[in-house]
């Protein structure tokens, strides 16, 4: 079983924005991706901060 989640990068460490329902110690595969706004930045006209909220529409997922 697998879960997509976002997760901020603090003091070297990933961090969940969310609770992922891990026991401590539980080990899991990583595959480390940016953002599709900072992917994106520069190629379009407007400014990133609201790029990065029309990306995280709901209408999205």
């Amino acid at each position: 079983m697998g879960i997509k989640v976002k997760a901020r990068y603090e003091g070297s460490t990933l961090k969940p924005i969310k609770e992922i329902g891990l026991k401590e110690g539980e080990e899991v595969e990583i595959v480390v991706e940016k953002s599709a706004a900072d992917k994106f930045h520069g190629m379009m006209k407007i400014p990133k901060k609201l790029a990065d909220e029309i990306i995280e529409m709901e209408m999205w997922d």
